[in-house]
């Protein structure tokens, strides 16, 4: 995982810097357990927005900005109108300080957020979303509402999405459940925001699974 911040400090405007989830500000539900460089953390809905803030975004800035040196990589230099690609957490921080527009990913609009409704309602298992679907969309309604089209159908349809997807994750923690043997099931295409949100679930299959096998594991005397 790459923390992305901004190398020059000798510049003497603002720099723009991702910032890291507090830990003490973490919400302490919802975690589950990640794999980055061989070493295992504890994942909340706030790292897994931390996450989705280093996706690439199209921004249409306002004005001139030198290069920035970050550790992902030199930006810029941003000439103003002509539309170039940052990392979210930069389009962001360029956006409250009113220094661009953004310009929405190719899924954030009605007519496709409608057609990945109507999949999701027609397919038993999750169907296939784009990375961070839920992470960038909270994001840019957060910061960006301005340069939204259609923001509150938008937020109308997000939700649908993610209430149906919601509903299937509860079916199959509920099959997890009913296993009594081999506590096991298939998720595919669950996104990380779905994975932390089920976590206390799955802790608790796993942990029932295990009270299972002690039962069926005493001898009788």
């Amino acid at each position: 995982m790459e923390c992305y911040t901004h190398l020059n400090s000798s510049s003497s405007h603002d720099v723009p810097h991702k910032e890291t989830p507090a830990d003490g500000d973490a919400k302490q539900t919802c975690l589950v357990c990640i794999r980055v460089s061989g070493a295992e953390l504890e994942m909340n809905p706030e790292h897994c927005e931390y996450l989705a803030e280093d996706v690439l975004i199209q921004i249409v800035p306002r004005r001139n900005e030198p290069v920035l040196h970050l550790v992902c990589g030199d930006v810029g230099p941003l000439e103003a109108g002509i539309p170039t690609e940052v990392p979210l957490w930069l389009a962001a921080d360029l956006r409250r300080r009113h220094h661009c527009e953004i310009v929405p990913p190719f899924w954030f609009n009605l007519d496709e957020l409608k057609r990945l409704v109507a999949i999701e309602g027609e397919t038993e298992s999750l169907s296939h979303l784009p990375p961070f679907i839920f992470e960038i969309s909270n994001i840019l309604v957060r910061v960006a509402k301005e340069d939204l089209v259609d923001g509150d159908q938008i937020k109308v349809l997000l939700q649908d999405l993610w209430d149906k997807r919601e509903a299937k994750l509860r079916t199959s923690s509920l099959k997890l459940l009913s296993q009594h043997t081999h506590a096991h099931v298939r998720l595919d295409d669950v996104q990380p925001l779905e994975v932390a949100m089920i976590r206390p679930n799955l802790s608790a299959c796993k942990e029932i699974a295990r009270l299972v096998r002690n039962v069926h594991n005493v001898q009788p005397i």
